[in-house]
């Protein structure tokens, strides 16, 4: 118990260290760093190098359009988020510019969603909010938000035709690979970290079927089995489930993490020296997505359900 109290204690105290920082800095906040605060002029210039640094090849095409379109938009609100959320200034830079910063996950079309989803959502700033509230509160209330008349549902066999967050939106509903982009991007919106994760075969055999998810950063030991990482379905794909309990999602049970699916989560630094492939189901010639190897950690936690 002691321990356990001071545990907390030391997570307020640091939360209160944050909170004060943040709002001593007219710039951008960062948990760490030399200054742990700079300039918006150098942040969106650091910012916008790293994107044009780890695009994809087909991005690499178009550059002058999306230079001309979403970058800077992209740049400006996700460091205007970090200015302005007291739980989006917490992260890590190396993990926002990985898991929030990004205009896209995987092949999806590009477009300016972040605009649109964080004026949906119309958050305010809450010191007392963790990333993991932040997270519960869109998956509850984005679906109907977008389409009040009829909240955006689940509909199976949709990638690739509809799996990128404005034709899920436009259409009303996607399967599983199109509901956690557009869930992920959300976040994003809002500065919560989230990426992209499934496998491309359940058992390592593609004619078993694959599924995508969402996993979330809610801080270092604040995830699964110690981890910084959670995961989660979107509440269209999978109501009623938690942050920490991996057991009530429907595919994490040993009959699906026998040791032979291999399961992989997207994300945006090419990395060129390490570069791993994230296999995407829709098109798995396509090598161009980097990736992280997450089939040991799904297999020990589900595998255990």
């Amino acid at each position: 118990m002691a321990a356990m109290a001071a545990m907390v204690l030391l997570a307020f105290l640091e939360t209160a260290a944050l909170e004060v920082a943040r709002s001593r800095c007219h710039g951008v906040p960062w948990p760490t760093g030399p200054t742990g605060c700079e300039e918006m002029g150098p942040a969106k210039e650091r910012a916008m190098k790293f994107l044009e640094d780890n695009m994809p090849p087909w991005d690499v095409i178009n550059k002058g359009t999306l230079k001309l379109g979403i970058l800077p938009e992209t740049v400006q609100q996700a460091l205007q988020v970090r200015q302005n959320f007291s739980w989006a200034a917490k992260v890590p830079e190396e993990v926002w510019r990985d898991y929030v910063l990004p205009y896209a996950s995987v092949n999806e079309a590009r477009s300016d969603w972040r605009r649109l989803l964080f004026e949906t959502l119309n958050m305010s700033d809450d010191p007392s909010k963790s990333l993991g509230d932040v997270a519960m509160f869109v998956n509850e209330h984005l679906w109907r938000l977008l389409n009040p008349k009829k909240p955006i549902y689940f509909k199976a066999q949709q990638t690739p035709l509809i799996y990128d967050s404005m034709s899920a939106i436009s259409f009303g509903f996607a399967s599983c690979t199109g509901l956690s982009i557009l869930y992920l991007d959300a976040l994003r919106s809002v500065g919560v970290p989230a990426r992209l994760v499934g496998t491309p075969a359940w058992h390592g055999k593609y004619e078993d079927g694959n599924h995508n998810w969402v996993e979330i950063w809610l801080g270092e030991g604040q995830g699964l089995q110690g981890e910084a990482w959670t995961m989660i379905e979107a509440q269209p794909a999978g109501p009623g489930e938690k942050l920490l309990t991996p057991c009530d999602k429907w595919f994490c049970n040993p009959s699906h993490f026998d040791g032979g699916t291999e399961t992989y989560a997207a994300k945006f630094d090419r990395e060129k020296d390490h570069f791993m492939v994230y296999p995407m189901a829709w098109d798995l010639a396509n090598k161009n997505i980097p990736g992280v190897n997450r089939s040991t950690f799904y297999n020990t936690i589900c595998g255990a359900c």
